[in-house]
């Protein structure tokens, strides 16, 4: 008999456990951690949920799973057994992701997949129904989904990247620098140089580098196609591919790039658009 080395054997193991099975079927809860809890986490990641894919079951696994047991009927503990996975498997299967094309608008995707408007609305916690942006991702729920009303908001949720002073806004303005009108991209947040800027949500780093006038700049990509950007840094705590949780500092304020003084240039892009960082920020 061929004895399959241990290593591609463990390496087989995990792609099972990422195509949706478990090692086992063991209860996950809080403070485990292991491929079958990041089998977990793709699963609701699947579903749209902002989420660290670290493998560890900690307070923001814990907390969207109870959510979401309160939300479908089932007993509220923030364990996952097999009534709850069968339960999120089922609405995995019930969810089709749909990327936003040019000419794309919420009535016409509601009669492409048969569900709804406040369906696609609700689930994924759309401010603005009639704004939907190309590059966007947006979770198409059938109408088969049950307490879709009660499940927790898709909407990545933000939080500041700093506290600093607003020095300049989102939209158009002349360049502090070049005396150029321009359009503006994001929000400049005043902080001493050295200042840590944190994580505004939970999310991958796709993008750690000098980008010209931007200067030193992290990127991390969020749920649903959005990513935010963090520009002017004087140093970068973090590299691509790490997973980071919101609040995590992942650089330090600086000048690089073409600044008058330290700052944070902070944007939000649904896509290839920016939109006003102040219309996600609490």
């Amino acid at each position: 008999m061929r004895v399959i080395p241990r290593l591609w054997l463990v390496m087989a193991i995990i792609l099972v456990v990422l195509a949706g099975g478990f090692a086992d079927a063991r209860v996950l809860r809080r403070g485990m951690r292991g491929t079958d809890v990041l089998a977990l986490q793709n699963i609701l990641v699947e579903l749209g949920y902002d989420l660290s894919l670290d493998g560890v079951f900690g307070s923001e696994t814990e907390g969207l799973v109870r959510e979401i047991q309160g939300a479908l009927g089932l007993q509220v503990d923030g364990l996952v057994g097999t009534k709850t996975l069968e339960k999120l498997q089922d609405l995995q299967e019930s969810i089709v992701t749909h990327t936003v094309k040019q000419g794309d608008n919420l009535t016409k995707l509601a009669h492409q997949y048969d569900t709804t408007v406040k369906d696609i609305t609700i689930y994924n916690g759309l401010a603005n129904p009639d704004r939907i942006l190309p590059g966007q991702i947006l979770y198409i729920p059938m109408r088969s989904v049950a307490a879709l009303s009660a499940l927790p908001r898709r909407r990545v949720a933000m939080q500041w990247p700093l506290q600093g002073r607003i020095s300049s806004g989102y939209g158009y303005r002349i360049h502090p620098v070049l005396k150029t009108r321009h359009f503006h991209g994001g929000i400049d947040l005043v902080a001493p140089e050295g200042t840590k800027v944190l994580a505004a949500a939970s999310g991958r780093v796709i993008s750690v580098g000098k980008r010209g006038n931007y200067g030193l700049a992290v990127v991390l990509e969020h749920a649903g196609g959005i990513t935010t950007w963090y520009g002017h840094n004087s140093k970068v705590l973090v590299q691509v591919g790490d997973y980071v949780k919101q609040g995590q500092a992942i650089a330090l304020v600086g000048r690089s790039g073409l600044v008058t003084g330290p700052h944070l240039d902070f944007r939000i892009k649904i896509g290839d658009q920016t939109v006003d960082p102040l219309e996600w920020l609490p």
